[in-house]
């Protein structure tokens, strides 16, 4: 019992800590990127990856083409349905009548 219980101790601290990395290196990269910067303050920075890195952007290698125009050929006018109501509604906090006496005393 108790190893079971050292255990699941053990594996919380594990996930924990590998939580509490995942935040911190979320934290540091962001910072690096912000304070990114070159002694240049050149526009194009072709051997930094952090820089390439940043500006990536998907390029099509085709315009997609549009969809083709679809023609009217006729109008077609939609026949509402009817619906059929019963004269027994369902009330949903509906309960029932006290029982009636079947055989008169």
């Amino acid at each position: 019992m108790g190893f079971s219980w050292r255990r699941d101790r053990a594996a919380r601290t594990w996930r924990l800590l590998l939580g509490l990395l995942c935040v911190l290196l979320v934290v540091v990269s962001g910072t690096v990127q912000v304070a990114h910067t070159h002694a240049d303050r050149a526009v194009a920075h072709t051997n930094c990856s952090l820089c390439v890195a940043a500006h990536i952007t998907v390029h099509l290698a085709q315009t997609p083409a549009p969809a083709p125009p679809a023609a009217v050929v006729a109008a077609v006018e939609a026949i509402p349905h009817f619906i059929l109501l019963c004269g027994l509604s369902t009330f949903a906090l509906f309960t029932r009548p006290p029982p009636a006496i079947a055989f008169p005393a």
